[in-house]
């Protein structure tokens, strides 16, 4: 009888045992199931924290705590890291209205540790206008929200240039775009112009080929190409008593990004994120009438390319904040 009782008063206790030892189990491959599917769908970890702040360039990044070395992206696209220890030490983002900023770890799992959307105008930088050239239709969209939209146009009336490649294609004939009246939020005193562009030849008006000419007055600033294969990029600030120019060493059908930046007395000429000239130049500066891919006044200097983004901030740029924008141009 004894054996009995103790018999039965064991199996209630092993069985209670089993059954914790079941939920435990079932548990930890629950968590472990919802951890790898959140890493696969890339939610954000709580391994890193930043204070974000307003610059003319875009949005501050500065880490408060990581626990690991990470990269930041900006659509994607890898735009500057941080060291573990990199805890009080800020970089700058070239954000963008509707852009996606996105901080993952630098190993090979590349772990999404934060990630934000980019909605608020105060975190965009002192844009004037930002085209992504790949708006389709007859116009060319503004995505810095001052409404500074482009028209596509043709002078022989034909649709103007087409949209190929990596954004807006010209032909190098007849094609340009215009943006007549800009306007900025802010009174304009200095400036920074970025453009990523693939030029294929001289096009029909010589040696120049415009990429891009502001024009106010009769004052303008531009950047243009000039050479045959190999090239030269000039950029002014007052044409012609203050221009600059890079060394002839560029090849058509070879994708660059070039950034020119005023401060009102230094202008600096960027070619994918190296300088290549600067000079001292002291000028008022305004808003008027923008054209890409022609020039204002001799009606030629079309360009044979295409042109992927282009960027118009009212602030001066320093050569760290260049090297982060063009990071986030280049593909």
């Amino acid at each position: 009888m004894s054996d009995a009782i103790g018999t039965r008063g064991a199996s209630p206790l092993v069985g209670n045992i089993l059954m914790v030892a079941v939920v435990i189990v079932i548990a930890v491959l629950l968590i472990t199931l919802s951890l790898t599917f959140l890493e696969g769908t890339g939610t954000p970890t709580a391994e890193a924290s930043f204070e974000y702040e307003q610059t003319a360039a875009g949005l501050q990044m500065t880490p408060q705590a990581l626990g690991t070395d990470v990269i930041v992206q900006l659509n994607g696209q890898r735009v500057t890291t941080f060291d573990a220890d990199s805890a009080g030490k800020s970089r700058n983002i070239p954000t963008a209205p509707g852009d996606r900023v996105t901080v993952v770890t630098r190993d090979g799992e590349r772990s999404v540790l934060v990630e934000k959307k980019i909605d608020d105008r105060s975190e965009v930088g002192d844009f004037v206008a930002y085209y992504t050239f790949d708006s389709g239709g007859t116009t060319v969209t503004d995505r810095a929200g001052n409404g500074n939209t482009g028209t596509l146009e043709d002078d022989d009336g034909g649709s103007g240039p087409t949209w190929a490649g990596c954004g807006l294609n010209f032909d190098g004939q007849n094609d340009h775009v215009s943006v007549n009246d800009i306007s900025s939020p802010e009174s304009v005193n200095e400036f920074t112009f970025a453009t990523t562009y693939v030029q294929q030849s001289g096009g029909s008006g010589g040696s120049v080929s415009q990429l891009v000419e502001h024009r106010w007055s009769d004052n303008e600033w531009f950047l243009e190409t000039d050479g045959p294969n190999p090239y030269r990029v000039d950029y002014a600030v007052e044409f012609p008593s203050a221009t600059i120019s890079s060394p002839e060493t560029y090849q058509y059908g070879e994708r660059h990004t070039v950034v020119g930046t005023y401060d009102g007395s230094e202008y600096t000429l960027y070619v994918d994120g190296r300088q290549v000239a600067t000079d001292t130049h002291e000028r008022a500066v305004d808003m008027g009438d923008m054209r890409f891919g022609r020039d204002f006044e001799s009606g030629n200097q079309y360009l044979d390319g295409t042109i992927c983004e282009a960027r118009l901030y009212y602030t001066a740029f320093d050569e760290s904040q260049v090297d982060t924008l063009v990071s986030a141009m280049t593909e």
